[in-house]
């Protein structure tokens, strides 16, 4: 996931430069560099939620899938305001995860029709 997050923010911000001006650009890096950092946090919480071992999550858990948002959401909003990044730009740099998840999802299903075809 991490890599095709990478690729799709990459992708985009490579077109964006080529087709758009430099506000909309920055606010593609932006919002993709923040939902990069999204990830990695989500993707510690969570690791360290499943490392407890118990059955009970851990405390201030909650809190910090809150806070993780709250951090995203108000970056976003201080560096809209400063008029250097567009806000459809930082949006559509915070999808980028849903466009991995496409890709990966096409490789999967790929390597899962292939491998029936070699199976017969």
């Amino acid at each position: 996931m991490w890599r095709n997050i990478f690729a799709v923010v990459a992708i985009a911000v490579v077109i964006a430069a080529l087709t758009a001006d430099l506000k909309f650009m920055l606010g593609l890096v932006l919002g993709g560099g923040l939902a990069l950092l999204n990830y990695k946090w989500l993707q510690s919480s969570l690791r360290a939620v499943l490392g407890a071992g118990s059955q009970k999550t851990p405390p201030g858990t909650m809190i910090k899938f809150v806070v993780r948002w709250l951090v995203i959401g108000a970056v976003a909003w201080a560096a809209n305001k400063t008029r250097y990044f567009d806000a459809v730009a930082i949006l559509a740099g915070l999808f980028a995860p849903a466009g991995a998840v496409m890709i990966e999802a096409g490789y999967v299903a790929y390597k899962s029709l292939t491998a029936r075809e070699n199976d017969n």
